[in-house]
């Protein structure tokens, strides 16, 4: 549910990317960096917020978090400047999604799960796609119907309900409860990498494979942020109904949360790094469609579009924290996830400020969506390198 929410939040900012450009008439590159602030914020808090939840607890950090989040948004629902809002959407609403981020979801997760993490991982995570689906759609009703300003204050009201749940039915770990990961005391994963069971964060800092995966994480979620910031503007650039492309979003969205359970069962089956790499397959032939869009008249193609968006969203994070929690298990499995969460976050401040940035000099995607290509598949082969490289170093 929190992440159904927190992401459906973070997701359906390209509704409001295009209700900004309108009312204000701001460039691209300028609207797209309020997006980039708040993933810079992701970026350099994530491994502080992972080191909290390993301190502090699933119910105190990520109550925290929510109250963080809706402040943010009710702030951003007062703007009237550029500034403002890089400070109310992008740094204190950005401060709340990343406290309530996918490293430390997924860290809390994989203390609850070993044998199936994989799946265990995917079926959370797939509230990301229920949320894109439903607040998608329905954020550009309310901006259709009402204004972007009071869909920010409905944002604000409908994270505050997911506090009470966090509080009541959260915890720290399955040994709070007097219970066992897998509900197996014997439950062993046999995606592990490492004979170590308890590695710390400056443990895991110093061993190759822990760069590698960052340099995979760096281009795992950037060119997926490049697409949630610019597809819908990029779809009505090439003659599309604004309404219809919210809709095509929010398809996306569905496939996205059967992706999650999709790629996480078959990660336990035929191990990450391959899953990983079909679902990288998938979101380069999403980026290629979506920069051959020209007419109206390709609506097929842009269905297409949506079906292989949603499984290349449903191959990237959640895989990429099952990795990092194969190769480092331990107490620090927050701080390690929170790293992991920073390289997501660096990668999806640049990539949409780029794409931004380079369509008001161009006033096409093309470049970007090439750069967007070439990260990707940097992304696969670095995960590669890093399995075989935490193999080697047992």
């Amino acid at each position: 549910m929190s992440l159904a929410v927190v992401f459906g939040i973070r997701l359906s900012f390209s509704v409001f990317f295009v209700a900004l450009i309108k009312e204000f008439g701001w460039q691209r590159a300028t609207t797209s960096l309020i997006f980039s602030v708040s993933m810079i914020v992701f970026a350099i808090f994530s491994t502080p917020a992972g080191m909290a939840l390993d301190k502090w607890g699933a119910r105190r950090t990520f109550g925290v978090g929510t109250i963080i989040l809706a402040a943010g948004l009710i702030l951003s629902s007062l703007i009237t400047s550029e500034w403002q809002i890089m400070i109310a959407y992008g740094v204190v609403a950005g401060l709340g999604i990343t406290i309530l981020g996918l490293g430390p979801q997924g860290a809390l997760i994989s203390k609850w799960f070993r044998q199936y993490r994989g799946i265990a991982i995917g079926i959370a995570f797939a509230g990301t796609g229920v949320g894109t689906l439903v607040l998608t759609p329905a954020v550009e009703f309310t901006i259709t119907a009402t204004s972007w300003r009071v869909a920010y204050i409905a944002l604000a009201i409908l994270s505050l309900i997911t506090l009470p749940f966090i509080l009541i039915f959260l915890r720290r770990s399955p040994e709070q409860l007097g219970l066992h990961p897998d509900g197996d005391p014997n439950s062993v994963s046999k995606h592990i990498t490492s004979m170590r069971n308890n590695w710390t964060i400056s443990e895991s800092i110093r061993t190759p494979a822990f760069w590698m995966l960052i340099i995979a994480g760096l281009g795992s979620i950037g060119p997926l942020r490049m697409l949630t910031v610019h597809q819908i503007a990029a779809v009505v650039d090439a003659g599309f109904d604004q309404h219809y492309a919210a809709q095509i979003v929010g398809f996306a969205g569905a496939v996205t949360a059967v992706a999650y359970i999709l790629f996480g069962a078959l990660s336990d089956r035929i191990g990450r790094p391959l899953t990983y790499t079909i679902g990288s397959i998938c979101l380069l032939i999403t980026i290629g469609i979506i920069n051959g869009l020209h007419h109206p008249d390709q609506s097929l193609w842009l269905v297409v579009y949506a079906i292989m968006m949603g499984l290349g969203e449903g191959s990237r994070s959640s895989l990429m924290t099952a990795i990092a929690s194969d190769m480092f298990p331990g107490e620090a499995m927050g701080a390690v996830n929170g790293a992991m969460g920073s390289a997501f976050g660096a990668g999806a401040a640049v990539f949409p400020w780029l794409a931004g940035w380079l369509f008001d000099q161009s006033q096409s995607y093309s470049v970007a969506f090439a750069a967007a290509a070439v990260a990707v598949i940097i992304s696969t082969i670095s995960v590669w390198i890093a399995t075989i490289w935490a193999k080697r170093s047992i």
